[in-house]
């Protein structure tokens, strides 16, 4: 692995903490890991973001989108993705 990417990884646990710590919403945060995700690159690197980063997008989706019903979110299903 390069310092680049060891990089990015340190990135995704800074953001991921600065959520728990409610320094970010969840949107900030889905729209960071994103961010993150196109900047990954490499196949491998970007895969593995994209398993992080697809299901709590799908949770902030959840929450936010007139489409959706508010029993449909679930804290402990984002809490897992975390």
């Amino acid at each position: 692995m390069q310092g680049w990417q060891r990089r990015l990884i340190g990135e995704v646990v800074e953001q991921i903490d600065a959520y728990r710590g409610s320094e970010l919403s969840l949107a900030r945060l889905s729209t960071n890991l994103r961010g993150l995700y196109d900047a990954a690159g490499s196949p491998g690197l970007s895969s593995a973001f994209e398993l992080l980063w697809t299901p709590i997008d799908m949770e902030l989706e959840l929450r936010t989108e007139s489409w959706s019903r508010p029993e449909w979110a679930s804290d402990d299903r984002l809490d897992g993705a975390l």
